[in-house]
């Protein structure tokens, strides 16, 4: 292969990548908002992650049938895919249940916190250092983050908040520990173990809590979109980080705040104040920068 074709491939896989985590961005944020639609026409946090758990696992299982992928991995590779899982369910319950205390919007800027947790990690890891400028703009993010809370009493509750930051730790730790078992396997493969874990824990939880379905056909309607929106997004999030990176994948997929704006007002009549539309144009601008400033160094 000569070198004008090997530029040429690598430029459609960063094209390709990068197209991938701003859909997944897109879904993410139209599968959160569609959940909470689900929510007030009957459904729970249960049912529909039970269904979105078990409908993705389905949808991989087939992709690899098709492909003819081989399912056999090493043992320790498996486990760690299993573990991932888990970790994965655990992020899957606690951004869900942020947006029952809290708006769409306001629950998906908090979790998007997760590319600066990145960066932190990086940083303590010694993979990159973090200069002046990135602290500046992580400072800029926090009081984005505040404006974007600062909203009349009532309307945010300290629970949403907190699930909301679980769920970007959560997010953030399974990024940074799946990069390297995708790096080195098929990442169809190692997300159908994954969601194997997903999938057996959840089911595992269910023997505590009770089931509750849609009542109307826009719930149901609504329930339904939330479960494909998942499969696509998650499915997109993973294929961009095999692809292009964490790193460049955050960047592109802290876009989801904003879709998660337009998407809460459309369909749950979420209308942010000028201060907290503000203050997610703030914290999106600053994980931007923090990360734009990576990039320019790696």
């Amino acid at each position: 292969m000569t070198a004008s074709n090997k530029a040429f491939g690598k430029r459609r896989r960063l094209w390709l990548g990068s197209l991938a985590a701003l859909f997944s961005a897109i879904t993410f944020s139209m599968n959160v908002t569609l959940a909470g639609l689900a929510y007030q026409h009957g459904a729970n946090i249960h049912a529909l992650n039970i269904t979105r758990a078990v409908l993705f696992w389905l949808v991989l299982l087939a992709v690899a049938r098709i492909n003819g992928l081989a399912l056999n991995i090493p043992n320790k590779v498996k486990l760690t895919c299993v573990l991932l899982g888990v970790l994965l369910g655990i992020e899957m319950y606690v951004l869900l249940g942020a947006v029952v205390f809290i708006p769409v919007a306001l629950a998906i800027v908090t979790m998007y916190t997760y590319p600066l947790m990145i960066g932190i990690y990086d940083w303590i890891s010694k993979r990159d250092r973090f200069s002046y400028l990135q602290l500046i703009l992580m400072f800029f993010v926090f009081a984005g983050l505040f404006l974007a809370l600062s909203v009349p009493t009532g309307m945010v509750n300290t629970s949403g908040v907190l699930l909301a930051f679980a769920a970007a730790v959560v997010l953030a730790t399974l990024l940074i520990l799946s990069e390297r078992a995708m790096s080195q396997h098929e990442n169809t493969v190692v997300m159908l173990y994954m969601l194997t874990g997903t999938c057996a824990s959840i089911v595992l939880f269910l023997i505590f809590v009770d089931l509750e379905w849609p009542t109307t056909p826009i719930g149901w309607l609504a329930f339904t979109g939330s479960g494909g929106c998942y499969v696509v997004a998650t499915f997109l999030l993973f294929t961009a980080v095999d692809m292009v990176g964490p790193l460049r994948t955050a960047i592109i997929d802290n876009t989801s705040p904003v879709w998660a704006v337009l998407f809460g007002f459309l369909l749950l009549g979420q209308a942010l104040s000028l201060t907290q539309i503000l203050g997610v144009v703030i914290v999106v601008s600053g994980v931007l920068g923090i990360q734009w400033v990576k990039r320019e160094r790696t």
